[in-house]
């Protein structure tokens, strides 16, 4: 029974670190997609409760320092279906960028509401999610290049885990703000910003959980 329970909570572990990975990556992409617009478009984003649109730079880099806190919790030995994740991961992105016939740029800066593309968006984040989660696994380069940047926010630690707590608060602000602009805006509920208020909700309760946890303090090399 035990070696069973083991097993199950891995599997869970492992599912709740991918969707909190497709949850940093969709926070990255739409976020990339907003900024885009507002600087290429002139876009007013939630205004005037957001004070500036350059505030969603915040959620991006909280998402970056989430990936390792995440990576950890999902750290667990689970069974693997034939492959390692990250190959299943490149074979989803490669067929899913067919399918949309765009490119890797475009991915980040096109906004429109075709359901093919938008489907095609969401596939493709579902393999990156597989990638970043199987990333050491890769190749012996990209297992060195973590270790390597592990071992350079090792003695930054401290610092690392002020500025988590930082961001995600920022990041948790941003949500707010564009929550009160939502209520002020009823047309302005949309897919697109439902998603983005759902990822940024997540985002930053993941960094200030993890923050709770100590986790980047909890470093060793």
């Amino acid at each position: 029974m035990r070696a069973v329970a083991g097993s199950v909570w891995a599997y869970c572990r492992k599912t709740v670190s991918w969707v909190l990975t497709f949850n940093c990556l969709l926070s990255v992409l739409l976020a990339v997609g907003f900024l885009v617009m507002f600087y290429a478009a002139h876009w007013k984003l939630y205004q005037p409760f957001l004070l500036n649109a350059n505030l969603l730079w915040v959620p991006v880099l909280a998402s970056m320092l989430n990936f390792f806190p995440i990576a950890s919790f999902g750290h667990v030995k689970v069974r693997r279906l034939g492959f390692h994740h990250f190959v299943y991961g490149f074979v989803i992105v490669a067929a899913s960028f067919v399918f949309m016939s765009v490119s890797l740029f475009n991915l980040f800066v096109i906004n429109i509401r075709d359901l093919r593309f938008n489907v095609g968006r969401v596939f493709v984040l579902v393999g990156l999610t597989l990638i970043v989660d199987d990333f050491a696994d890769i190749s012996d380069w990209t297992k060195m290049g973590l270790r390597f940047m592990k071992s350079m926010v090792y003695g930054r630690r401290r610092v690392v885990h002020v500025v988590q707590g930082l961001l995600s608060l920022v990041t948790f602000g941003v949500f707010l703000c564009i929550f009160v602009w939502l209520t002020q805006n009823p047309r302005g509920v949309n897919l697109a910003n439902v998603a983005l208020e759902g990822s940024l909700l997540v985002t930053s309760l993941t960094g200030v959980l993890s923050v709770c946890k100590k986790v980047w303090l909890g470093i060793r090399l």
